[in-house]
């Protein structure tokens, strides 16, 4: 694949009800909002079978997460997006497109098809080092029901900016003594959109 952008990010999870304590630690901590608030839309695709949501599941590797996502305009702003592990690190690929396809063929999971959108709101914040997004207002919903479920958490996440040279900071940030965490959105909207529905 060309054009594979590496990533460094970390993510933290909390309460939604934490929103604003949060917001108002990073101000304290000098970080300004550096973009309007996004409303974000994506539809991941994966095989019949969910292969994709198993090898992050387990972990395996190459693995790939596969969405059309939209920034405020899901009829106009289209952009298919490939986050990727492999043994080199994490990469991500993007490109605009004109419309949502109905599926798609990928060189590791062959066809692949729409299974679940993930909706959510996005703040930007930076100190000139670390760049922060906090999402919020996440809501998960199967591509087959009307159903939408709220999710438990918001998240925020601490990335190094594309094309910055590594610096420890960033790997040792941290907000209220939290640990960075493993999670995934689609993980959690498969679990209660999909997975829960067919119980």
């Amino acid at each position: 694949m060309k054009d594979l952008t590496k990533r460094v990010e970390n993510k933290f999870v909390f309460n939604p009800k934490d929103k604003y304590k949060i917001i108002n630690n990073l101000l304290r901590k000098g970080f300004l909002e550096i973009y309007e608030e996004r409303h974000i839309k994506s539809i991941y695709f994966d095989t019949r079978d969910l292969k994709t949501y198993l090898d992050s599941v387990e972990g395996n590797i190459p693995r790939k997460k596969i969405r059309i996502r939209s920034y405020d305009n899901f009829a106009s702003d289209l952009n298919y997006e490939v986050k990727e592990v492999n043994e080199y690190g994490r990469f991500k690929y993007s490109e605009k497109i004109l419309k949502l396809p109905t599926y798609l063929t990928d060189n590791i999971y062959k066809s692949i098809y729409p299974v679940v959108e993930v909706e959510y709101y996005r703040k930007y914040f930076s100190n000139n080092l670390i760049r922060l997004t906090l999402d919020f207002n996440i809501q998960y919903k199967s591509v087959s029901s009307k159903n939408k479920f709220k999710s438990f958490y918001l998240v925020l996440e601490s990335k190094l900016p594309d094309k910055s040279t590594y610096n420890e900071k960033v790997n040792d940030f941290k907000l209220f003594g939290t640990s960075n965490e493993s999670f995934s959105k689609y993980k959690e909207a498969i679990n209660v959109a999909v997975l829960n529905s067919r119980k």
